[in-house]
């Protein structure tokens, strides 16, 4: 074998490699939110936030579509149906992220304020729930929005420090 094809192969491998080993993680955004008939900027920003903190600790990230609830029935639906997609694409943990926003009729929804995260993972293989949280304390920057890049990388570190126990 030729020295050029040793490399190509040796490169191969390793790549292969780092492919097997990755851990594969599915999310899914849910939102509560009655002054809202459809999914936030707010949440979308989180979904991003969330994805990229996952990404950027070497998991392979996939997604379920983000869906409104109203009931803990309904959630519970969402749960079920987001971890078989992630059964159905090899995912080794599921993410399920809901967030509440404050039911206050005054206020605009563009203006509605999240009230807490409550999330939960599990192991996709046994379906079994290996954490879950309330983030109630909701990280604000100087100017009184919420700092949704900390809210996420609070989520990112507290799923993954879950799963790693």
């Amino acid at each position: 074998m030729g020295i050029k094809k040793f490399f190509m192969f040796l490169m191969a491998a390793v790549c292969f490699s780092t492919a097997i080993f990755a851990r594969q993680i599915s999310v899914q955004i849910l939102q509560q939110d009655n002054a809202s008939e459809e999914i936030t900027e707010k949440s979308y920003d989180i979904e991003t936030f969330v994805l990229d903190g996952f990404f950027e600790r070497n998991y392979i990230v996939t997604t379920s579509e983000a869906s409104m609830f109203n009931t803990d029935a309904e959630a519970l639906d969402l749960w079920k149906a987001g971890l078989g997609e992630a059964l159905n694409g090899s995912s080794d943990y599921f993410v399920q992220i809901e967030v509440y926003y404050i039911n206050d009729g005054s206020v605009r929804k563009a203006e509605s304020k999240i009230e807490k995260i409550v999330w939960k993972v599990a192991s996709v293989k046994t379906g079994l729930v290996i954490n879950s949280e309330t983030l109630s304390e909701i990280k604000t920057k100087p100017n009184g929005q919420e700092d949704l890049n900390a809210i996420a990388a609070n989520l990112v570190k507290n799923i993954n420090n879950a799963i790693k126990a």
